[in-house]
């Protein structure tokens, strides 16, 4: 029988930002299901089986690592006994690391359904560290850490199944690759050789997110790490990342933050 609606599911705590547990073998068959709010990326060691995400089937054979996005309807069903973990991360954990790697990694591995692994090294190691971690900054390099492990050999993972598409991953390429963020979608889809509109609908295909609200999370977290590292004051901080004045990038600051800039660099000073 097929439901109306989709039920989603949320497997995290409400103050909690990120989770790591050992896989449920009584959640070896589920049914469609969306999360609410999170990524969440499950390693399998030992199973077989099936997952099918936004319609899209792939195989499970292990050691492998499934990536759910947020906005995914997926389900499974594998062959008991399962061993391997999942990990569940909240997009603010992401957001409030001023570490742009992390970021890159994240956009990086979206573009997965699922990866084959050679082999398991290190990942349980880290996930099993991962799992007893309190300490935020400790969390972000074990995070790091696993996410930088994992895609180490993505050129050799030719069966792994991808959902990018061109255009956005070039867009995400010249974010990460930019020593200078500027706040124009305009100009990113001119050094692409398409329009902003075109731009726009590649990053909702592939993430449900348009190319402003993906550019946002890059001008933010970049005007954090001007605010938190460097001497420069509010208007040059507007001014390197591309905005008319203090006051737009103000505003624009605060919608994205709940903070003005000049709240937020009271809060480190």
């Amino acid at each position: 029988m097929t439901s109306k609606t989709i039920s989603v599911k949320d497997k995290l705590e409400p103050q909690k930002l990120l989770m790591v547990a050992a896989f449920d073998n009584s959640k070896a068959v589920t049914k469609p299901h969306r999360h609410n709010g999170y990524l969440e990326l499950v390693f399998l060691s030992n199973t077989s089986g099936k997952q099918i995400i936004d319609g899209r089937e792939s195989p499970i054979k292990t050691p492998c690592l499934l990536i759910i996005r947020k906005e995914s309807v997926h389900y499974w069903e594998l062959v008991v006994p399962i061993e391997g973990y999942v990990l569940l991360v909240k997009k603010s954990f992401v957001e409030q690391s001023l570490d742009l790697e992390i970021t890159r990694l994240v956009d990086e591995i979206s573009q997965f359904d699922i990866l084959y692994l050679k082999e398991n090294g290190v990942i349980p190691t880290l996930l099993q560290l991962l799992s007893q971690e309190e300490n935020k900054i400790c969390q972000e390099g074990l995070f790091k850490s696993l996410l930088a492990k994992t895609l180490e050999d993505i050129g050799k993972m030719d069966q792994s199944t991808s959902v990018s598409n061109d255009l956005y991953v070039k867009f995400i390429e010249l974010l990460n690759a930019d020593s200078k963020i500027i706040n124009s979608v305009a100009y990113y889809a001119s050094l692409l050789h398409t329009s902003p509109q075109n731009l726009s609908a590649a990053c909702k295909r592939n993430t449900h997110n348009t190319a402003s609200q993906i550019l946002a999370t890059y001008i933010i977290k970049e005007a954090k790490r001007l605010i938190f590292y460097t001497n420069n004051s509010i208007a040059e901080i507007a001014f390197v990342l591309g905005f008319s004045d203090k006051s737009n990038f103000s505003k624009y600051f605060k919608r994205y933050t709940d903070f003005t800039p000049s709240e937020f660099k009271r809060q480190h000073d």
